[in-house]
This record gives structure tokens, C-alpha cells and sequence, in this order.
């Protein structure tokens, strides 16, 4: 064989190869535009039980402060994760907490790996880039969304944070989140 014949051999097999790894990125996050939606029974996810879990927002003093939140969760760790974040994102219910992010953030996807490491794609329509922050706001913000997973669901013992399908360097300019978080219990208001 040629060395023109390998080329494109070889460019063949990349693209294939490309158009595979495309189709599973797709795939796990929420599908390709024009796919076909899934019921709403499926998107719901499968009925749970009620439960008592504790939602982590910030409060004074650049500290996090736990709301205790009942809410029906599935069995599905990946689901749990779901139903926690979009109830952290609808914001607090007391006084004294503010909001994590701002109104109109939502849930894009969520994955869970084998490992342990939940990945939480947060979208806002028309932002491509995250809401500005100082570098308390931006430590609150963060970690009251890995707090609240890692705390209440066992199988999630760190989370990476996308932000409109992408891993950032950092949301704000202040926190490295091109790694998978642990919490971090020194947040906590006592």
C-alpha cells in the first residue's frame, strides 16, 4: 500500500472513529439537536420515596448554611443527584440563605461514573460564560452544589462542574474546577 492509499485510510478511520466519540458525547448529554424527546414519565425519572435532605446555600459570613429540604427522590443515584440540584437551583425556602446561582440557571445533564464522580452540567439560555463573581461568591456557589451531592448521595464522592456541556479552568476566575471537587465541610456554618 501507498503512502497516499494509508492517508486516507488513515483519515477514514479517524473520522469514523470521531463521528463514534461525537455520538456518545451527544448521547449522554441529553442527545443531539432534532433527536426525539423522551416522554415526560422519562424525564421525570421513576417514582421515589420521601425523603429529608439537607440543601447547602450560601449564608453570612462567606459560610454555607443547610436547608433541610423534603423532597421525592428515585432509587437511581444519578436521578437523586438530579432532583437535588434542580431543588438547590430553585433557591432557598428560609431566610438568612441566598441563592447559589442566579435565576434561569438550569440542569443540563448528569452523569455518574463508575468511580464515583458525578458530573453536573449546568446551562443558562443566551450566557455562554458563567455569572461573574468574587472569589467568596464563587467558593459559596460551588461548593454548595458539591456539598449537596456529595453529602447526600454515597455514590457521588466528588463532582466535576461543566458549564454548557464544557469543563471550565474556573467559573469565576478565583476556583480551579478543571478537577473533580470533594467537599469541604470547613464551609459549613455550625
Amino acid at each position: 500500500m501507498n503512502r497516499r492509499a494509508a492517508g486516507w485510510v488513515l483519515g477514514a478511520a479517524l473520522l469514523l472513529a470521531g463521528g463514534a466519540v461525537a455520538w456518545w458525547w451527544l448521547a449522554g448529554r441529553g442527545g443531539a439537536a432534532g433527536a426525539r424527546s423522551p416522554s415526560a414519565a422519562t424525564v421525570a425519572g421513576p417514582p421515589g420515596e420521601r425523603r429529608t435532605f439537607d440543601l447547602y446555600f450560601p449564608a453570612e459570613s462567606e459560610l454555607l448554611r443547610a436547608e433541610h429540604r423534603d423532597l421525592e427522590v428515585p432509587d437511581s443515584p444519578k436521578e437523586r443527584i438530579r432532583k437535588l440540584v434542580e431543588a438547590l437551583l430553585a433557591g432557598p425556602t428560609q431566610s438568612g440563605m441566598e441563592r447559589a446561582f442566579p435565576a434561569g440557571v438550569t440542569l443540563g445533564s448528569v452523569q455518574l461514573s463508575p468511580d464515583g464522580t458525578a458530573y453536573v452540567d449546568l446551562r443558562w439560555a443566551d450566557h455562554p460564560d458563567p455569572p461573574g463573581s468574587g472569589s467568596s461568591e464563587e467558593i459559596q456557589r460551588i461548593y454548595s452544589l458539591v456539598n449537596t451531592i456529595a453529602f447526600n448521595v454515597p455514590q457521588a464522592a466528588r463532582v466535576v462542574v461543566l458549564w454548557n456541556g464544557t469543563q471550565r479552568m474556573t467559573l469565576g476566575g478565583h476556583l480551579d474546577t478543571s478537577r473533580p471537587l470533594v467537599p469541604d465541610r470547613a464551609l459549613l456554618a455550625r
